[in-house]
């Protein structure tokens, strides 16, 4: 079936205009219309068509070639694809300019050439191939608007207009707007739940996360509308010594400048460590006495990230690390290290890398200035009873305020933190880290903010306290007798509250994250990440199906020398291959791409006099040929006499 005028060259501006080149696809579709219209004829053979479909097949090689030597692999694939319309338009203008209704098969297959062309050969339309190549490759490059669906959209209708029943309008308006609409609703929910699956599937498959932070600056939720809500994927796994406890935070970093919303660190750069010691040991605090020990395990992104320590680590060992530093705000930073890295801290309660305070850990935001300075009066704290100070900031949270992993509309204009503070009084770890940073700060009690995790769960079968990324924790860091301690006035109640709505799937992914970090131990720590495993576990799969393909085949080799001989295939001896090699040695042989049926019609509309009964040898053959029943023996003496009456009458 032919497309219908103007169609094929409305999908060749289409894709010039998603793969923006309309530049060649507009003189394309022109010059396509023109051959259409103009009925311009020229007398092509097949093989003109041959050679033809050779030259696109070169100019396809060279593009291949073309796009992997000048782009990285993604761009070259989506390349490749975008271009194809233009390496097979010139078959598709061949065609229509040779007036013929499709190519030959040879035009696409090789092996075809070789064969004896019969007399009416089938033929292939590349009207539609080319129309949906059109479509495919724009949208290998679409500009992932609506305005691509549209354009589709429209193109299809247009096609599938012409081909409807007449008198069936109606009906086919209305099956073409609702599979519109099924379709647009279809690629909308497959678009969103690809970046659900982009950013949930490794969590999901291997239950745990790579742990990265900054050291320089953390984005925080304040302001935030809607629900802050993290995932169950592990994240770390604590071993303490034996009948301890394990510390109930680890921090990965602390900041001490507050600007709208945001925290960061100034000149908080990380200086190098000397090491590593023979232990694969790195000194943060030298000089400190030990006196705990905790064993840490976490993943690091490509190598990358901040270590999550008790506080007061003055040491850490195990760690096979290119490089490590600590800040001045004491983020320890560890780069060319490995996926996995499974070390062990020792901390000390009045160890402490992090520099002396500064006017920094003093200054408050000058919008926020007096709210703060009020409220701190209000509570009455008072920078020379830190400790007493600190009762009461965490009674002020604790009795007045309520942990909520969702955010309602705030006030219009209304600063974050102060609609936090006065109205409502709902908030997540960062709105209680942050005012709490800046309320004592305001009472002039040197603060900072620090983010990390909280240690509150234990696995019974890991053996092991874990941390998921939901207790991925904020609190503050409070100066007091000179050393540096965690104060959190978050509410008690936020762990209750963020472990509620777990997904059922967790014991699963759980599972997974187990095996992936034995794994892991396994190799030393040098695990790749969720992707490598993936094609691990591919290779895998096609090790056990290689394995499993040839235990079958030397299984069945085994079973046929233990019978002897294999039987032949039913059928090979039939008497027909004896009548039609008597016709082929007359000119009348039967095709190799020909069936049964297909050539006693051809010798009936020809040789209608001598085919004789070959209609019933035919059924008979068939039957003896592929029927799992076979022939009776009167079937097979009737086969073997009609072969002989026929090759008698052609004698």
């Amino acid at each position: 079936m032919s497309a219908p005028p103007l169609l094929l060259g409305a999908a060749i501006l289409f894709w010039g205009w998603q793969t923006s080149l309309s530049v060649l696809a507009v003189p394309l579709a022109l010059g396509l219309e023109a051959v259409l219209r103009l009925r311009l004829r020229r007398e092509l053979s097949e093989k003109d068509f041959f050679r033809l479909s050779d030259a696109c097949t070169l100019l396809f090689v060279g593009l291949v070639v073309y796009a992997y030597a000048t782009r990285t692999m993604s761009l070259a694939i989506i390349s490749i694809v975008s271009w194809i319309p233009l390496c097979y338009y010139p078959q598709l203008l061949a065609q229509k300019l040779s007036g013929r209704d499709g190519l030959p098969g040879g035009a696409f297959f090789w092996f075809l050439r070789r064969r004896p062309s019969p007399e009416d050969p089938a033929r292939t339309d590349l009207s539609f191939p080319f129309f949906l190549l059109c479509i495919l490759s724009g949208a290998a490059a679409n500009r992932r608007t609506p305005a691509f669906y549209a354009g589709m959209f429209a193109l299809a209708c247009w096609a599938l207009w012409s081909a409807k029943p007449r008198a069936r309008d109606l009906q086919a308006a209305g099956m073409l707007i609702l599979a519109g609409a099924v379709g647009f609703a279809g690629q909308s929910g497959l678009f969103r739940l690809q970046a659900f699956l982009e950013r949930e599937a490794p969590a999901f498959v291997f239950g745990s996360v790579e742990v990265a932070a900054d050291p320089f600056q953390s984005q925080t939720a304040i302001g935030r509308i809607g629900a802050i809500k993290q995932s169950d994927a592990i994240a770390l796994r604590v071993v303490p010594e034996r009948g301890e406890r394990p510390p109930k935070l680890l921090r990965q970093a602390s900041y001490d400048v507050y600007r709208n919303t945001r925290w960061s660190g100034a000149e908080a750069g990380p200086s190098p460590l000397a090491g590593p010691g023979p232990d694969g040991s790195w000194e943060l605090a030298p000089g400190a006495v030990e006196t705990k020990r905790v064993r840490i395990s976490q993943f690091l992104r490509k190598g990358e990230g901040l270590l999550a320590l008790p506080p007061g680590t003055w040491r850490v060992a195990g760690l096979a690390a290119g490089s490590v530093g600590r800040s001045r705000l004491g983020a320890v930073s560890v780069q060319y290290g490995p996926p996995l890295a499974a070390i062990e801290a020792f901390h000390a309660p009045g160890a402490s890398g992090d520099a002396p305070a500064t006017a920094r850990d003093l200054s408050v935001p000058p919008g926020s200035a007096a709210l703060l300075k009020g409220l701190a009066g209000e509570l009455g704290l008072d920078p020379r009873q830190t400790r007493e100070a600190l009762d009461r900031t965490a009674a002020f949270f604790q009795e007045r305020f309520r942990y909520s992993t969702f955010q309602k509309e705030r006030l219009l204009r209304a600063d974050p933190l102060e609609d936090f503070l006065l109205r409502t009084r709902s908030g997540h770890c960062e709105y209680f880290a942050t005012a709490g940073t800046l309320l004592l700060r305001a009472a002039g009690i040197p603060a900072r903010y620090a983010t990390g995790y909280s240690v509150q769960e234990y696995s019974r079968i890991e053996g092991a306290y874990i941390a998921r990324q939901r207790h991925a924790h904020a609190w503050v860091l409070v100066q007091e007798g000179g050393v540096w301690r965690d104060f959190d006035p978050t509410p008690s109640t936020w762990a209750q509250e963020e472990s509620k709505g777990s997904p059922w799937w967790s014991p699963v992914r759980d599972f997974g994250s187990w095996v992936r970090y034995r794994l892991a131990l396994l190799r030393g720590g040098g695990l790749p990440g969720p992707g490598q495993v993936s094609r691990w576990a591919l290779l895998a799969l096609l090790a056990g199906v290689i394995w499993a393909a040839r235990r079958r085949l030397a299984l069945k080799r085994n079973a046929d020398g233990a019978r002897g001989t294999p039987r032949p295939q039913p059928g090979l001896d039939s008497d027909l291959y004896r009548v039609e090699a008597a016709f082929a040695a007359r000119g009348w042989g039967r095709n190799v791409s020909e069936s049964w049926g297909g050539w006693e019609r051809r010798l009936s509309q020809d040789r209608g006099p001598l085919i004789g009964e070959l209609p019933v040898l035919i059924a008979l053959h068939e039957k003896y040929r592929f029927d799992p029943a076979g022939l009776t023996p009167a079937e097979r003496g009737e086969l073997r006499a009609g072969a002989e009456r026929l090759l008698s009458a052609l004698a």
